[in-house]
């Protein structure tokens, strides 16, 4: 089974590497821009913080230390910035923070951060089962993870400061007003919850 989402980017995002180079502070892999982790990472915490849902079935649908996930997730396939048809190239930009002094109104001595960030216009990524799930949990773990990922509206570094807002839609399959339903049981308590 193999689940297939859209991202819609409404304005630039950042996963660094967690190095420094070419003039910036944070660099952006541009051979993995969207690395599945970060997707996964986001999701879960959609699933844990904002849905709510019970432990034992996030733990069930994303893994725990003791127990691995049994669906495995793509890096993300981005298209370009401002083509509706994906035919321009990924643009990355730098982006500047500075620090001010709540005391002389001044920037502070080194709180000068250059990082990169990408603009992107939309990206594909699958969740793909590759583990033991039994035919009875799947329905339930298929709506964990299309409500996650319909949950998430950010993604990346500095998500909280305006940079990665997103929009995820599943496409395959779809979300519809069964998949609402099932969701609705799920966070009554009215289905098991592992």
């Amino acid at each position: 089974m193999t689940l297939t989402f859209e991202i819609g980017f409404h304005g630039p995002f950042r996963v660094a590497t967690g190095r420094a180079g070419d003039g910036s502070d944070s660099v952006i892999d541009r051979e993995v821009p969207l690395p599945a982790s970060s997707i996964k990472g986001v999701m879960r915490s959609a699933a844990r913080d904002l849905l709510k849902l019970p432990a034992p079935l996030v733990e069930a649908v994303f893994g725990a230390a003791w127990q691995p996930s049994p669906w495995s997730w793509s890096d993300a396939t981005l298209s370009g910035a401002g083509d509706v048809a994906g035919l321009e190239p990924l643009r990355v930009r730098a982006r500047a923070r500075i620090q001010i002094s709540d005391v002389t109104h001044t920037a502070v001595d080194g709180a000068l951060a250059v990082g990169e960030e990408i603009l992107a216009h939309r990206a594909t990524f699958t969740v793909r089962r590759n583990g033991p799930v039994p035919a009875a949990d799947l329905p339930r773990h298929e709506a964990v993870l299309t409500a996650s990922a319909r949950a998430v509206t950010a993604l990346g570094g500095d998500r909280r400061r305006g940079l990665g807002w997103v929009s995820i839609t599943p496409l395959h399959p779809a979300w519809t007003a069964a998949s609402a339903d099932h969701l609705t049981d799920l966070l009554h308590g009215s289905e098991e919850s592992s």
